[in-house]
């Protein structure tokens, strides 16, 4: 009766290679900005992430994307027409969700030049 014991007490240990390792949830968050006009991405805007001072240029896509712990955040966009003077900055408040994704939409409007 011993030996059974010890096979089965060795089936069992192998059986537990199978369970993956916990991991808690995630606490990160994507702040997704969006720059475009009419449907299509505008791209070499400067884009700041206020709070982490994290400066990217807007690619062919007109997106920039953060990967941040969730709070509230401001997204300053440079050099963006909403129809009239072209402004030099403009802020975006942003609440980012731990694990969810907040997009912030802005029209930059081209031919308002």
């Amino acid at each position: 009766m011993k030996p059974a014991g010890l096979l089965l007490f060795a089936v069992l240990l192998t059986g537990c290679n199978d369970i993956p390792p916990f991991e808690p949830p995630s606490t990160s968050s994507l702040i997704v900005v969006n720059v475009h006009w009419q449907g299509q991405g505008v791209a070499g805007i400067p884009v700041v992430l206020v709070q982490t001072r994290d400066s990217v240029l807007t690619g062919t896509s007109g997106v920039v994307v953060y990967s941040v712990p969730g709070g509230h955040y401001v997204v300053r966009v440079y050099g963006i027409n909403r129809g009239g003077p072209v402004l030099l900055t403009s802020d975006y408040e942003v609440d980012a969700k731990p694990g969810d994704v907040a997009i912030v939409d802005i029209v930059d409007c081209l031919p308002c030049l």
